[in-house]
């Protein structure tokens, strides 16, 4: 893949941009609007894939694997079976137990509520006082610990790559 491709480097761009636009959107904060709070973290995820499989392909690869609910997975992982979650219903992203064939399609916990949901004796939940946690099956995504510390590491790869700031 060629980083000065004009398409790639505009893709880049524009995933950034439009991830930091939507989540400044302040949708996860004002429970006045909850109705667009999935339509806008879809939004996301899918720009998020985007972003970090371009990366990725680009030799720059974002690893971090804090807070993650998986175990052998970085967060680039992560965001590809969350998206693969939201664009695919029915496929076994979503199975939060394999056994009772419970589903969690787009669940959100915002606080600390670390043991929200218990079966046969595993917990689910949110670790974190200050952040909301975005679920899709056994995956759960942060707001602020994964999704806006992405876009901090993305804007320095940008940097990288183009040897200058991407001014939002």
């Amino acid at each position: 893949m060629d980083k000065d491709n004009f398409f790639i480097k505009s893709q880049i761009e524009s995933n950034i941009r439009g991830i930091v636009q939507l989540i400044n959107t302040g949708v996860f904060g004002a429970d006045v609007l909850r109705v667009f709070r999935e339509p806008v973290f879809v939004s996301i995820a899918l720009k998020l894939n985007d972003l970090l499989q371009k990366f990725d392909r680009l030799g720059h690869r974002i690893v971090f694997n804090e807070d993650i609910s998986v175990s052998d997975v970085d967060i680039t992982e992560l965001t590809r079976r969350v998206r693969n979650a939201i664009c695919h219903l029915d496929s076994h992203e979503n199975i939060l137990d394999e056994e009772s064939q419970i589903k969690f399609v787009f669940n959100i916990m915002v606080g600390k509520v670390p043991n929200a949901i218990v079966i046969d004796g595993k917990s689910y939940g949110a670790e974190y006082e200050d952040d909301v946690a975005f679920f899709y099956g056994e995956y759960r995504i942060y707001l602020k610990r994964h999704i806006i510390r992405l876009i901090q590491e993305s804007k320095e790869i940008y940097k990288k790559l183009y040897n200058r700031e991407l001014h939002l």
